[in-house]
């Protein structure tokens, strides 16, 4: 039976994947605010209530919000016209799919993230009074990860 899961975790999204050495072949994230994001990503996720991982192939969908710079906006605080509704600088896109991916891992959401056979993702800058954070859409298949 195929089922979709779809939640909004609110918070600043944090990418994963650059490291950096600290010595005696120790790496660390360099993002130091990727350990507290994962963490309000796990927490939402496992309010799913979900029990098992899933074991089938699964279609994720995120949507990553950014607060606007203050430069988007005049003085009396209105939006500037020809400000950018998509946001196409740092944190690098594939990098915040990583920490959701790992994260969702982590969650037991589901076994490995390699199950995923489809993934979507945009940037874009929060819409009015939104908060920022990430929307995740997630839909599994009946067919079983691994089978032909």
């Amino acid at each position: 039976m195929n089922h979709c899961y779809s939640w909004k975790t609110i918070g600043i999204p944090a990418p994963q994947g650059s490291k950096r050495h600290v010595g005696m072949g120790r790496m660390i994230e360099s993002c130091k605010a990727l350990k507290p994001w994962r963490q309000t990503v796990i927490t939402d996720a496992q309010k799913l209530g979900i029990t098992q991982p899933i074991l089938t192939p699964v279609s994720v969908s995120l949507v990553f919000c950014f607060p606007r710079p203050k430069s988007h906006f005049k003085k009396n605080g209105d939006l500037r016209s020809g400000s950018p509704s998509h946001k196409a600088s740092k944190p690098d896109i594939d990098k915040l799919a990583r920490a959701i991916l790992d994260s969702l891992t982590l969650a037991g959401v589901f076994k490995d993230d390699a199950q995923v056979y489809s993934l979507t993702a945009a940037k874009r800058y929060c819409i009015g009074n939104e908060d920022p954070g990430v929307m995740i859409t997630l839909m599994n298949t009946d067919q079983v990860a691994g089978d032909n």
